[in-house]
């Protein structure tokens, strides 16, 4: 996963409709099979699981095997880069695998072509460990994002979020305690905890440049437009430049350093684990890994402050970045269904929430299993930010010029929030 949430979805976006040469009547999904079968006794035979999820290895598989002795799971591992290719063949060749991960705009794409099964009865079934209602055991806030711009005439449900994403701040709290500042609930406690911690020699936070920088004025901006309608949207609008102005806010109070323009994620590691930055603002799962493995010292963790003080204090990421799937064309639905069920649940979330720091798609309490990721699992129960409904989206060559020229700009230069706005025009999709 890199430039996460700027293009979260990138890697495996690809399929479209057009390339899905197989079953692509436009019936907005498939249609729901006969009762399947639910009792391991009943349930036998082959099917294949595809995914790009490094923590998705052979250990996991074989412990489906404990309930379901008589099936037998075919991992079959795709790197991100390559898998978006890989689903478009099996799709194109109507072959995809029985149950598989997908990203949202492809669970789009693949549900419009008729190509997934629908999921709506057996969600009734109960669930896998027989602890309540399959569907029920979801965060239902991920089980509606998982779905979200799928055609579902009749309330289908084409696939169920394995986990999700979010943002929040992982912080040294040795170098808290020495500067005598804690994590911030408001705005303004954030501004004074970055004024503190510049005055004590730090760079108070992250800020990725190269990947991750414009993750403030899309946080700004959903606290700022969000009464705002799409359609009347102007980069002339107060709320827009209100949302610029809190970032510029966080620059005048020495949130980063400009050396920081250019720096990666493993560089801005880096600096955090040399105790050079104060904290790191990012997304769990191997990024939060590599710095819970690497740091010679105490971690925390907070859920960022609403940046204009509304509340739900909305978050990048989504239910929908990581979605497992049943293939329509399934010959084994009632194994399909019931790994999926086996994936999905408490034990396996919890396993994994513990030892990849991933957020589970159940209401699980990590704050024994791993206290680290309850800031994440706080920040995805406050909602994800779907800036369409109240601004126009970059272009890609305008959201380049955006992140490397205006917003730098704005941050360590002397660009006023009004004419950063005014930079803007014309950098947005038509």
């Amino acid at each position: 996963m890199n430039r996460v949430l700027r293009g979260i979805s990138a890697g495996v976006a690809a399929v479209c409709i057009s390339m899905l040469a197989t079953g692509c009547a436009g019936g907005g999904g498939s249609q729901t099979s006969d009762a399947l079968a639910t009792n391991p006794s009943e349930i036998s035979g082959d099917i294949t699981f595809s995914t790009w999820w490094a923590y998705a290895n052979q250990d996991l598989i074989d412990g489906f095997a404990k309930q379901y002795p008589n099936v037998q799971v075919k991992l079959s591992f795709t790197a991100i880069g390559d898998y978006a290719t890989k689903l478009q063949a099996d799709a194109s060749a109507g072959s995809l695998p029985d149950v598989f991960a997908v990203q949202g705009p492809s669970l789009v794409e693949l549900a419009g072509a008729d190509q997934l099964y629908d999921l709506n009865e057996s969600l009734k079934t109960p669930a896998y460990d027989g602890q309540g209602v399959w569907g029920e055991t979801f965060n239902q806030s991920l089980m509606s994002g998982a779905n979200a711009g799928t055609e579902r005439p009749e309330n289908q449900s084409w696939g169920v979020p394995f986990n999700a994403i979010s943002v929040a701040s992982i912080y040294n709290t040795r170098i808290f305690d020495k500067v005598g500042v804690t994590p911030p609930k408001t705005f303004d406690e954030l501004l004074g905890n970055c004024k503190a911690l510049s005055a004590a020699g730090y760079i108070p936070m992250s800020l990725t440049g190269t990947a991750w920088m414009d993750w403030w004025p899309r946080l700004a901006w959903d606290q700022t437009l969000r009464d705002e309608e799409v359609a009347n949207f102007s980069v002339s609008n107060p709320q827009y430049i209100k949302g610029l102005e809190r970032v510029k806010q966080m620059a005048d109070a020495g949130c980063w350093s400009k050396s920081q323009i250019g720096t990666d994620i493993a560089a801005e590691t880096a600096l955090f684990l040399q105790e050079r930055t104060a904290q790191f603002v990012s997304v769990p799962e191997n990024f939060l890994q590599a710095v819970a493995n690497g740091a010679q010292f105490d971690l925390g963790t907070y859920t960022l402050p609403a940046l204009d003080g509304k509340t739900p204090n909305r978050v990048l990421g989504g239910g929908n970045a990581n979605v497992l799937a049943v293939s329509a064309k399934s010959e084994n639905k009632s194994a399909a269904v019931a790994f999926a069920k086996y994936l999905t649940s408490a034990d396996v979330q919890t396993k994994l929430a513990e030892t990849q720091f991933t957020i589970p798609s159940l209401d699980i309490d990590l704050s024994s299993a791993n206290p680290l990721m309850k800031a994440y699992v706080d920040a995805a129960n406050g909602g994800f930010i779907d800036s369409s409904t109240y601004m126009p989206a970059f272009s890609t060559a305008g959201n380049r010029t955006f992140t490397t020229e205006v917003l730098p700009r704005l941050i360590f230069d002397d660009l006023s929030p009004e004419k950063a706005a005014a930079a803007t025009e014309g950098l947005f999709n038509k």
